[in-house]
């Protein structure tokens, strides 16, 4: 018996042996297959970083480190993850790129690989140079440092362009200085890239001189520089040697030269615009994404290591039950093994919920930087969007083109298109936030808000054959208290729905009166079209963001008009209902509970007299748009208003100080000075005149800001004329009583 024990366990151990050395044999083979398939994806990775395609890095790069890991190839290991945090650095996420270079530098010191431990050093360096000058020199020295130690000079020179650089960002041109001319001994033509380096190192030595005020000096440099650099310039420092140049120009009144930067200036820099457009929707792609798969990757990892614990545990527990009735001995070490088995994974588990909840901050992180991102990618567009519209509306009112009408309303209809697709984003990114879910109710004419509605989309109903019919019941008080903003929302979204999606059809809308209790009355709103309809079995994705109701419709949209009535239906303590027919049409309608009002309870203005007080002001433009120029112009000459245009904020004073104006009008991000500077410096100077920013940005915290530079008011980009015209006559009002800059009306 004892003998028998003896011979099927020195079977069980030689049939091991063999199984375990085949296993490696074919490990062997495959690790070299499995390193050449790796070094191929790294370099696709590599191309997605370079042609800006950072979804596909993000997405790829988690599981292609594991993969590298398990063949211990430290070479492709570094590269990818330099791919992978130089991306979250252009995503602005500087935080998780230093996550990734403080993993390299761990790999690299473990390797005792110099050349890897530098780059990271010098990446890390590069992370830290807006948010920590002290932790940016302490990265940079330890490069300078291994660079003399391992005589590699090119590291050398490039920690001194860095410090250098970061010296000048925070304005020490004598700190500057000392880091330049320690690297200019060190210049050979031989190296790679070598008039790439020259030419920043003139250009280092000319903004040096402009903030020392040697601008003789400096203008030496920087046209050095542009010449030196001329086939290797890389465009951001190429732009800013110009920056320097028209500052250096100014100083010394040299204008005829300052012209001819500032032409080269403005092409370069309108080049650069074409260009962070595709940049900005390549990068707009990736954030969307960024949130969703950095929370995948990082709650999923728990759920499946769990899975793969309990995988491995039922393959462990079916090997041993199947000895079980052999060997009692190994029976018992099983025993052993599955309760400290056990014991392992309840500590791993308390170690995966420890990490969900970190991975679950993260990614509400995330969406927080989605927020703010959608709504500055979204403000960047309306700039150019304000000379569109604004050209157009004043083409249309110019009598001597009715003969163009057929062509300008279109040109404006799709401006105005163009608007709302923005403003959807815009709407969709505030009622996230607290702003948007405060309620500001107004006394209005339901009248006109259902008339204004329909009046916009009359252009899109007469191509599509379309006719709209509108009854309001005739209970219904023709003055009404509610969120006058938020219902024009709703109705904007439903009717123009109802336009896009209906041809050869009717649209109805109707108002009904359901209740009254004292003062406060229940509207029932109903849009009802002929249009195609929705298939029943799309019809729970209608409130999903960015969905497309598919092969129903040629229209493609951004998806975000019904989420958004939605989320301001929930904020009106209302709900939208919808019933729909696929061939056959749609029918949408919510319930509000408005407040009854009085004619007297709004606020009426003679428009004669509105216009007569505007005939005649004197008005400051500054603006550096020249098509933002002829639009605000053309619409002030409409008004028998006379204007002055100053193309940046130094003219603006420059104007001020030569004559009077009854207002101003500034543009915020200008070259030279920016808007806010020239209207604290015109304050300084004790002038009064009402200043009204015109801005692209909406944020509630900018806003304050304007009024601590002595700003009145501020309008929105692009904005209507009216709304132009208003603030104007607000503010001559204001002036006229002596009301000065300490409260910023809005």
């Amino acid at each position: 018996m004892k003998k028998g024990f003896i011979l099927v366990l020195i079977a069980f151990c030689l049939s091991s042996q063999i199984s375990i050395a085949q296993t490696i044999m074919g490990e062997n083979l495959e690790g070299k297959r499995l390193e050449q398939e790796l070094d191929s994806l790294e370099r696709v990775l590599r191309h997605n970083y370079y042609s800006g395609q950072y979804n596909k890095v993000i997405e790829d790069a988690p599981d292609l480190i594991k993969r590298v890991e398990r063949v211990n190839n430290a070479t492709i290991a570094r590269r990818i993850r330099t791919s992978l945090g130089n991306t979250f650095v252009n995503l602005g996420d500087i935080d998780k790129a230093r996550e990734i270079f403080r993993i390299t530098l761990k790999k690299a010191q473990e390797d005792k690989d110099t050349f890897s431990i530098m780059s990271a050093y010098t990446s890390l360096g590069i992370g830290y140079m807006k948010s920590d000058m002290s932790k940016a020199i302490e990265y940079f020295e330890r490069t300078r440092m291994l660079g003399h130690k391992a005589k590699m000079n090119i590291f050398v020179i490039s920690t001194g362009i860095n410090l250098t650089e970061l010296y000048l960002d925070n304005n020490l041109p004598v700190k500057a200085q000392q880091e330049l001319d320690k690297i200019i001994p060190l210049m050979n033509l031989e190296y790679p890239n070598a008039k790439e380096t020259e030419a920043n190192i003139y250009f280092e030595q000319g903004a040096i001189l402009v903030q020392q005020g040697k601008y003789d000096q400096a203008i030496s440099y920087l046209n050095k520089a542009i010449r030196v650099g001329k086939n290797s310039y890389v465009e951001e420092i190429h732009i800013k040697t110009l920056e320097y140049l028209i500052e250096a120009y100014d100083k010394t009144s040299k204008y005829r030269e300052l012209n001819a930067i500032r032409k080269q200036y403005d092409s370069l820099r309108d080049k650069r615009y074409e260009d962070d457009k595709v940049k900005y929707q390549q990068v707009a792609v990736a954030k969307f994404k960024l949130d969703q798969v950095e929370e995948q990757l990082k709650i999923s990892q728990v759920e499946t290591e769990f899975a793969e614990h309990r995988a491995s545990q039922s393959k462990m527990l079916s090997f041993m039950a199947s000895t079980i009735g052999i060997l009692l001995l190994i029976f018992t070490v099983f025993l052993l093994y599955y309760r400290h088995k056990r014991g392992s994974l309840v500590r791993d588990l308390k170690i995966k919920n420890k990490q969900y909840l970190e991975a679950k901050e993260k990614s509400e992180k995330l969406a927080r930087v989605k927020t703010q991102f959608l709504s500055t990618i979204s403000h960047e567009l309306r700039t150019p969007l304000y000379g569109i519209t604004g050209l157009s509306s004043v083409l249309i009112k110019n009598p001597k083109l009715k003969d163009q009408l057929e062509n300008l309303v279109p040109l404006k209809a799709s401006a105005d298109y163009l608007l709302s697709l923005i403003n959807d984003v815009l709407h969709l990114n505030k009622l996230e936030s607290q702003i948007g879910k405060e309620v500001h109710n107004v006394y209005f004419k339901l009248q006109d808000i259902i008339q204004t509605t329909v009046q916009t989309f009359a252009f899109i109903n007469e191509q599509h054959n379309n006719k709209v019919v509108v009854h309001i019941d005739h209970q219904i008080s023709p003055v009404l208290n509610g969120d006058r903003t938020k219902i024009v929302q709703i109705l904007m979204n439903l009717v123009g729905n109802a336009s896009k999606f209906t041809q050869d059809g009717v649209i109805n809308i109707e108002v009904r009166q359901k209740k009254v209790i004292d003062n406060q009355v229940i509207i029932s709103f109903i849009v009802e079209d002929t249009g195609m309809g929705i298939p029943k079995e799309q019809q729970d994705k209608i409130f999903d963001e960015f969905a497309q109701i598919s092969n129903i419709s040629d229209y493609q949209g951004t998806g975000l008009g019904l989420p958004i009535v939605n989320k301001i239906l929930k904020v009106l303590d209302s709900s939208l209902e919808f019933e729909s027919t696929f061939g056959e049409g749609t029918k949408f309608s919510f319930d509000l509970s408005l407040v009854e009002g009085l004619e007297n309870d709004l606020e009426n203005l003679d428009y004669y007299e509105y216009k007569k007080q505007l005939v005649g002001k004197k008005i400051l433009i500054v603006e550096d748009n020249k098509i933002n120029q002829i639009v605000t112009q053309k619409v002030l000459e409409q008004y028998d208003m006379h204007h002055v245009t100053a193309n940046n904020g130094l003219e603006a004073i420059d104007c001020v100080n030569k004559e009077e104006f009854d207002i101003i009008l500034m543009d915020i991000n200008m070259p030279v000075m920016n808007g806010l500077e020239s209207s604290k410096a015109i304050r300084e100077l004790g002038i009064s005149t009402p200043i009204i920013a015109l801005t692209a940005v909406s944020s509630d915290d900018f806003k304050e800001e304007l009024s601590d530079y002595g700003i009145n008011h501020a309008i929105l980009k692009p904005y209507k004329t009216e709304i132009l015209l208003d603030g104007i006559f607000e503010n001559l009002s204001l002036n006229s009583l002596g009301t000065g800059p300490d409260k910023l009306a809005v």
